[in-house]
């Protein structure tokens, strides 16, 4: 599905993400792991199609890569506006909308205004607007960052039915089950026990 080679982003000098080699399989889950400022997230940009490489060659990244960033931008309006937006752009039934957002736990959220609404709750929010869209590859900026326990759960319950590819950045990869994980910024940093 997705072959990059010899990718390298900098920003002047310094160089941001320098990756030898990575190819992602039609509905394989990736994990990238990394300390901060190692390019997890240049990467991610990357595969959406939101940030060009200074070198390397990336082929096959399809037309229906979303990004969920860590910190999500939503628009004015409700919840349920925001994922109803997502399903009618794509030609999918605006009343998904509270479905979507009741497997996340967020059906509570649904009258609410997205200004309202705290980093996890938007973080579940931009997870529904973005499966609504039925994407053959989702990128996730540390999706589980700002979510409680019984959040985390089910944010990776319903990655886990997700059925197309899935690439999962996080310092530390946990929650969310992955096939493989790629190391960007040298060793990986300690686990805690």
């Amino acid at each position: 599905m997705i072959r990059l080679q010899g990718l390298v982003v900098r920003f002047g000098p310094v160089v941001a993400v320098d990756l030898p080699a990575l190819e992602i399989g039609e509905h394989e889950r990736v994990g990238v792991e990394g300390p901060n400022g190692s390019g997890k997230s240049t990467l991610l940009r990357v595969l959406a199609g939101l940030q060009e490489p200074t070198s390397g060659r990336l082929e096959g990244v399809p037309g229906g890569a979303v990004l969920v960033h860590q910190r999500p931008y939503l628009f004015r309006g409700t919840a349920r506006s925001e994922v109803a937006w997502a399903l009618r752009l794509h030609g999918h039934p605006v009343g998904e909308a509270e479905a979507l957002l009741d497997r996340l736990g967020a059906a509570h959220l649904a009258d609410r205004s997205t200004r309202d609404l705290s980093g996890g709750e938007r973080q579940r929010v931009a997870l529904a607007r973005a499966l609504a869209t039925r994407p053959r590859l989702l990128l996730l900026d540390e999706p589980l960052a700002a979510l409680d326990g019984d959040g985390a759960e089910r944010v990776a319950a319903i990655l886990d039915d997700h059925a197309g590819a899935l690439v999962y950045a996080a310092p530390h990869l946990g929650g969310i089950p992955v096939d493989r994980v790629v190391r960007l910024g040298g060793a990986p940093p300690p686990r805690e026990r």
